[in-house]
Formats: structure tokens, sequence, C-alpha cells
């Protein structure tokens, strides 16, 4: 596959060598501080058409046009615009060097500040091609144009990146412990309790400037991670007052205006939050004890409620500005908030075999969920001259899913068959407020400090979460079923609530100790950077259950109960007579404290060996980590003192890398660094979950250990012009002691928990390809040049080598079935590619079509034990269509059609008798269409 690629790419690029047009080259360049230098940025087109480019760093542009006369147009924000005639000739260059003249204002004194515009994806690949790290950039212009909703649809669309379940991070075959987050360059907390990194689908586009993704350690960054480490930037002022509207809806093929299942909730479940509505009522928290009573302490609720799924709906609002204050100090101010909600449908297979590939569980899931997704953003910062900028950022988002759960079938431990229903109200938040400041000292900012700290607090509730379990014969009627009353632990209420504080600080300096005097400013020969930073992370969590006892309800109804109306008989009377009992039994195993505390110090250096051409980077992190857990083991009593788990260490991690600039266009980086993995505080907390009914069990493991982490990567990259890339590169990592979720030997066989385990490899190959098709085919400017192309192609190579069983002293020894298989949630290959056409379609209106395709390999889903083989989640074919169109200067109308295959879901387990579908599903095909309002 390899070759084939290799292949396909060379016959792209060899089609370029085939001219039938013309190129415009040149650079521009303009007078400051008594020196002419380069203009990046720049807008150079021919008059009366769309045919241009933008200036790179270096103040370089080119592009293809047709042969004959034409008129150049330069302009640029404080200097005249310029016009130059050009003559071009098809196979040949006409080059086009101008330097600008500021505007011949007669004022005392003035700055020009150009905000440079992160959203646009020429601005960040040129930061990408003057950056030392091994970084990637998507920005808010590309997500839009690709039609990505939040951050989780987003990074998938760069090379080596995807997710689990749509919400989680996994970078070069890495999940989520190995990778990190940030926003704004500060850590990030997890609302979800299952991970370190918070699911990114809470973060909408709409608050987003730009997603960058470093795929190799620099000391700066905090030192656990090998995979990836994802940085959020949000929305700020522009430098200019605008105001924008959007409004949108939109309809699912598998659920608008089809049957919808709901229950009585909360007045505020439309905005995402519980009104107090599920709360525990007080007086029933005697743990170990059952309640009585003449009056249910309970509302009952457990009846659903029927209807229709409406369309999705979906409006947001940003707006910035920026004040002059005095002469040198401007304040700007940006503020976004949004919401959307949508309904959905799902229905699909649930199995369980045996190794004789015989389902001992068949069951048919069927699920409607009500998703809401808040956000809100304030962002001010001041500007006093160039030097000094100080920030402050607040941002806080919600996300909420309410849910029926259905699951129906064959187990193998009834003669009869089972139906389950369960409603789910889950509500995750995150409040992060953040303050930074940038300073710049000394002749063209020969020193620079960087400061910053946040405050942030997320949280997870699972209020009120309700479960009744019926068993029944093929064939009775829904008003014949009966309670199952043989496990008592199937009818519940549940109630859990996590809470995770954060607070982080850094600060930084850099300094040219050795610098050089060039046409273009100094430059630095020899580069220092420094700094500290400190972490503290603390999580609570605890959880409440209670059982209903149903074995008098069935007594008291031979005939059977109505599924669709448990309230009939779940009444005060049964209360009252103690037909219907209620026992709470929450174990002592039902709450934990969780506390990490990092303190770094960082030195790395850069050095110009030849300049301009090679640069040696180098550096280390100096990181003192202490993570420990407070908890109780289920076997435990309340009165006993709780039990401490403490991870403490002190990591070196050393950094090296080179940067070979080979010529304007190609530049060569090579990188390798030493990192570490720390569990995640799920991966510590030693209580049982099932996140649905007939799911595997989960057990955290206090006595986990840090794993450490070798990484190297080679990448070259070709910049033809600006806002195009070539970029090919090959990475290896090497990971002692792994954590990994291993089935544990349990009279169940459906416990899980987590290991250090053995030893991993990790080597991969990624392609990288964004290119104009008229550049690349040097076709007709009416209409090649109006296409663009974006591919990118990961291949990756992982093996796990789990060692000899493990029982960390439980008695639960490890039960894999593969002493050596690939990671979890690594994919051999990965494909994303789009293509997209812009064109003028009037004086007024401007279209752009963008076609998207996203494909996985298969991937570990679970890993086998017992005699069974492993779990594979089977590639999922992704297709979405974005139509755009902006009308005027105020106008613009979306519509986009995403998962156009209807694609399938699915996951296959490996027997000695063959392969079995366990998993399978549809999500339907979404459509939606909005608009929105600019004012400028």
């Amino acid at each position: 596959m390899t070759r084939i690629l290799g292949s396909f790419i060379l016959a792209l690029l060899a089609l370029s060598t085939f001219a039938q047009k013309g190129t415009i080259s040149g650079t521009i360049t303009a007078p400051e501080a008594g020196k002419v230098q380069p203009m990046p940025f720049v807008n150079v087109v021919i008059k009366g058409t769309n045919t241009g480019a933008t200036t790179d760093l270096d103040g370089r542009f080119s592009f293809l046009a047709e042969p004959g006369d034409h008129v150049l147009q330069v302009s640029f924000v404080g200097f005249e615009p310029m016009e130059r005639p050009v003559t071009v000739v098809a196979d040949a260059i006409a080059t086009v060097d101008l330097e600008l003249r500021t505007q011949g204002i007669d004022i005392k004194e003035f700055e020009v500040i150009q905000q440079v515009d992160r959203e646009r994806e020429g601005i960040l690949l040129l930061e990408r091609r003057e950056s030392t790290a091994l970084v990637q950039s998507i920005g808010a212009q590309e997500l839009r144009k690709k039609g990505a909703s939040d951050v989780a649809e987003g990074v998938q669309k760069m090379v080596g990146l995807s997710t689990v379940g749509g919400r989680y991070l996994v970078v070069r075959g890495l999940n989520d412990r190995y990778n990190s987050a940030y926003l704004n360059g500060l850590p990030l907390p997890s609302p979800d309790p299952d991970t370190k990194v918070p699911p990114l689908d809470i973060f909408p586009t709409a608050i987003i400037e730009s997603i960058s993704v470093t795929k190799g350690f620099t000391p700066e960054l905090y030192g656990d991670f090998s995979g990836g480490a994802v940085d959020i930037v949000t929305k700020r002022a522009t430098g200019k007052p605008m105001l924008k509207v959007g409004l949108g809806s939109g309809v699912n093929t598998a659920s608008t205006f089809n049957g919808f299942r709901s229950y009585n909730g909360g007045s505020s479940d439309f905005w995402g939050r519980d009104d107090g509505t599920r709360s525990i009522p007080p007086g029933v928290l005697a743990q170990g004890s059952t309640i009585n009573g003449e009056t249910l302490p309970f509302a009952t609720n457990f009846s659903p409620t029927s209807g229709n799924a409406a369309p999705d709906l979906n409006f947001n609002i940003f707006g910035g500005t920026s004040f002059k204050i005095t002469e040198k100090i401007t304040l700007n101010l940006a503020a976004t908030a949004g919401y959307r909600k949508e309904e959905r449908y799902r229905r699909g297979l649930l199995r369980i075999i045996n190794t004789a590939n015989i389902p001992l569980i068949d069951y048919t899931s069927e699920s409607w969920s009500f998703n809401t997704q808040s956000s809100a953003l304030g962002a001010a910062s001041v500007d006093i001259g160039k030097r000094h900028t100080v920030g402050f950022t607040t941002m806080l988002v919600n996300l909420s899913s309410d849910e029926v759960r259905l699951t129906y079938g064959e187990h193998f431990d009834y003669q009869d068959n089972v139906y389950a229903r369960r409603f789910t109200f889950r509500q995750n938040a995150m409040l992060v407020r953040q303050l930074a400041g940038k300073h710049a000292f000394g002749m063209d900012d020969r020193l620079t400090v960087e400061w910053s700290a946040s405050a942030s607090t997320a949280s997870a509730q699972e209020p009120d979460r309700r479960q009744l379990v019926y068993l029944y014969q093929p064939g009775d009627r829904e008003e014949e079923y009966r309670f199952n009353a043989i496990d008592r632990l199937e009818n519940h209420r549940w109630y859990s609530d996590l809470s995770e504080q954060e607070t982080a600080a850094r600060a930084g300096l850099s300094y040219r100790i050795l610098q050089q005097e060039t046409e273009n400013g100094f430059k630095p020969i020899l580069l220092i950077r420094t700094g500290a930073q400190m972490k503290q992370k603390t999580r609570n969590f605890g959880y409440d259950i209670f059982t209903y006892n149903l074995q008098g309800i069935n007594a008291a109804n031979p005939d059977g109960v109505d599924v669709n109306n448990p309230d009939l008989y779940l009444t005060n009377d049964a209360y009252a007579s103690n037909v219907l009992t209620i026992n709470n039994v929450t174990g002592p195993e039902s709450d934990h404290d969780i506390r990490q505390e990092i303190q770094a110090g960082y030195v790395t250096g850069e050095w110009d060996v030849v300049p301009g051409k090679v640069k040696v980077m180098g550096g280390g992190r100096l990181e003192v980590g202490d993570q420990r857990i407070v908890y109780r083991k289920q076997s435990d009593s309340f009165l006993q003192p709780r039990r401490v788990a403490q991870i403490s260490s002190t990591d070196l991690l050393p950094y090296g890398a080179v940067k070979v600039d080979l010529n304007k266009s190609n530049i060569l980086r090579l990188s390798a660094s030493q990192t570490l993995s720390r569990p995640g505080f799920r991966e510590m907390a030693p209580f049982e979950y099932t996140e649905f009914f007939a799911g595997t069990k989960n057990i955290g493991n206090p006595d986990l250990q840090n794993g450490t982490n070798f990484n190297a990567d080679i990448r070259f990259e070709r910049y033809a012009s600006p806002g195009e890339l070539f970029a090919v590169g090959v990475f290896g990592k090497q990971l002692n002691d792994p954590i990994e979720k291993v089935a544990l030997a349990t009279a169940s066989g459906q416990l899980q928990s987590f290991r250090n385990t053995g030893e991993a490899r990790v080597m991969g190959l990624e392609l990288e390809l964004v290119r104009n098709l008229g550049l690349m085919l040097n076709k007709d400017s009416t209409l090649w040049n109006d296409f663009g192309l974006g591919m990118n192609v990961a291949l990756l190579y992982s093996e796990l080598s789990i060692g000899s069983a493990l029982d960390n002293g439980d008695g639960a020894a490890i039960v894999l079935t593969n002493a050596e298989r690939p990671l979890q949630g690594a994919a051999p290959y990965q494909v994303n590619f789009d293509v997209s056409y812009s064109r003028r379609i009037s004086e007024s209106v401007k279209g752009i079509a963008t076609l998207a395709y996203n494909v996985n390999g298969p991937r570990v889903f679970a890993a086998g034990a017992n005699g069974l083989g492993d779990q594979y989640e089977l590639p999922v074919h992704l297709l979405n269509l974005i139509l755009r169109a902006e009308v005027g200067e105020h106008w613009q109308v979306n519509l986009s059609m995403r998962n156009l295959f209807d694609a399938r879901y699915r996951i296959e387990q490996e027997t000695p008798n063959g392969t079995s579908l366990i998993n399978d599903f549809r999500v339907g095909t979404g459509i939606s269409a909005g608009v929105s309002y600019l004012l400028h």
C-alpha cells in the first residue's frame, strides 16, 4: 500500500511539470526602521479577477496565470495600493518585485498593528513552516469548509488523528492516557470521569480560532504524552468591530419525524441542565439500609412517553471590537455564545459469544437520545504598544444527553427472554478562567517574557439513572411481562457526581544570546528558552445506588405487568404494605478522592549552526509529580480508614531536534525525546461501573505505575507556494510498562481492569498534500484554479507484548487470549481526503463546495479473553458534502449533508471457529442548513 501511495503522489507531482500557462512570482518589501523588510500576508491579484496569492513570511508569492497582458494589484493595510503591468508568456516566469510605500497621511506618529488571522489555512501553514516543533494546525475557516461542527470532528481531518466514539482523541494509534489537552496553552481538566483528555465534542467550532496538535515532545509541554498534545485556541478580537449571528436547523434520516421515546424530566432539560427534579430526596442516604415509610420517597416516573423526533436546532452569536484608550493602549473585546440540540434514534445488535461462536447473549438495542451543547466565551486583552499584551479569557461549556435505552433478547442465564429499559440523564460542564501576558524588551524584542495562569472546574453528573428489567416468553404481549426479581441490582436508581478542580500556572522567557543583523532585522544565532510550570488537580467522585425488590409486585400480578406503564405498580400503596421495598446498597467503595501535583522546570536552546540553513534544538524538562488516590475497596467496612495509593516520581525528560532548510521551499525535521505516561484518574478508581445494561463491567486499579516512552520522528516538508504543502514523515515509539485495559479471571467473565503490561512498539508513515488543482495540473484558471485538494494518509504498525499473567496481588489474573496484539485504538491505516471548489457566481455571490471523505482501518476495540479472540472495530466510511454561499458582504448560507453513505458501525470478534459480528448499528444521514449575518 505504501508503494501505491508513493507512486500516486509522485504521479500527481509529475503532472505539474506539464506547463500550459505562465507563472507570476516575486517579492514584496517595504521600508521599516530604516531598512527594507519583506512583507508577509500581502494580497497580490490580477486586476478584475480572483486569480492571485498572498505573500508568505519571506514576502514571496507565486501563482499561475493565463498568457497575455495583465495588471497586477497589490494592497496592504497602511500602505498605498500599487498596480504594475505584467506580461505573461506560456511556460515562462514573469518576475515582479515591488516595494510598498506608506500612505501619505499627515499625522504626528502612528502604529499599524496587523492582526494575523489564524483562522486561515494559509497563515497556519506559514506558521508551521517557521516552527521548530512537530506541529500541525487547522483553522476555523478550514473547519467550516470541511463541515466540522466541533473539535472532535475537526481533529479527524488531520493526519494521524482520529477519535473513538466520535469524542475521544487518538493520535498515531495512542489513546487517551498518551495524549494531553490545552486551552490557549494552559492544561484542561476533563468533565468525563473516564478520560484524562476531555471529550472533544464539547467544544463547538463557533468558539474556536484554530486547533493545533504537537506530535513531538518539547520541554515547554507537560511530559505525560507520547501521542499528541492538542491545543484549542479560542476566538479573540480581530481589531475591527464585527457582529455575526447564525441560525440553523437540520434533520437526520434515521430519527427526525419518526417515533421518539422519552420520559417526564425537568423543566430545564431543553438547555441541558437538571432543575433539581432528579435530586436524591432528603432522608434516604443511610447506606446499607432498607428505606421504610408510608410514602414513596422517590417520584416513581418509570413510565416512558412517546412522540416524534423534532428537527435539530442551533444558533450562535459572535461579537468583537477594539477601542483606543490612549495613543499607545488598545482594548480588545470578544464574546461568543451558542446552543445546539438534536434528537437521535439508534437501533443495533449487541452480542456476547463463546469460543464455539454461539451467542450467549443476543440482544437488540434501541436508544432515543436528546442531546444539547451550550457554550459561552468572553475574551478581553489590552495591547500596550506593540510589545506588551495582557489578556483574560473565560469559557463555559455544557453538554447533556438524555437517553432512553431498550435492550431485549436472549440471555444464557435465563430460560425467558430479557427486556431492560434505562433512563439516563448525563450532564458534563466545564468552566475555565485564564489570565495571560506577553512582554518584549530590548532591541528588536531580544528578550520575551510570557506568563499565564488558569483556574478551571469540570463536573460530570448522572442523577437518577433509572432501570427496570423484565422477563418474557417470545410471543407474550407487552402487558404480560414480569419484573426480573432474581437479580435485584438490575432494578435500581443510580446517582453519581464528579467534580474536578485544576489550577495551573507558567512563566517563561526567551533570550537571543547571540544574534545577527540582517537586511530583515535581527536574527537569532543562539536562542535560549527557560521557564517553570505547576499544575494541581483534584477529583472527587461518589455515587449512591438504590435497588427495588419487586418479588411482591410479581406475586400480586400473576398475569404479568404492562411493560410500558410500570408506574401503575410502583405505588405508595405497594410501598406502604411492603409489597415493594427499596434498599440503599451503596458500598464503601462508592466514593474516592484523587489528587495530582506536578512542578516542572525546563530549558531549551536553539543554535543556528548554519544561519538560515541548519538549526539544532535541544534541552530537557525536570518534572516532579505526585499522584495519589484515597479510597476503600468493596470488601472494606465504612468504619475502616480509607486506603492510600501513591505514585511519586522525579523525571528528567530530554529532547533533541534538527531543522534543515534545504532551500526556500523544502524543510527536513528530525526529533527525538523521552516522555512518560501517567495513569488516568478513572483507571485508578477501584469501583465497578457498567456503562449500559449488558455491557462489560470496568474496575480501576490503584496499584498502577507510570510508564516510560521513547519517541523519534523524521519529516520532510515542501511548501511549493503560499497555502500549499506536501509532507512525508516516519515515526517510531517504544512504550515501556504501558497501561492497557485487560480482562480478569472472574466467574462472570465480564470484568475488565487496567494493568501495566510488558512493552509496546509503534511505527508509522504519514503523508500530507494540500494543493490547488490549477497549480498542480497547470490547467485553465477559469476552472481548475478554483479547485483545492487536501489529502492525508497515515500507515501504522503497533504491537503490544503482554508478557506473563499478572494479578497485582488481588487474585484476579489476566486471562487475555493473545499475548501479542495491536494497541487498542490503533488503526493500521487512516485516510482523509477532501476536494473543494470555490468560484464567484456573480458580482455579489461566491459559492464554495467541499466533498470530504474519512476512513480508519480496523482497530482493536477490546482485547479477547478466555480463548476468544480480540474485538475489532471495522472501518467506517464517512462522506460529507458541504455547500456554502457568501452573498454580498453580510450574508452566508450553508447546506451540509453528513454521512452520505449512512455508514454501518460494526464490531467483530475473532473465535477459534470463525469471526462473529457482535455489535452493529447505523446513525443515519444528517442534512442541515443555516444562515448567518455579519455586520462589520
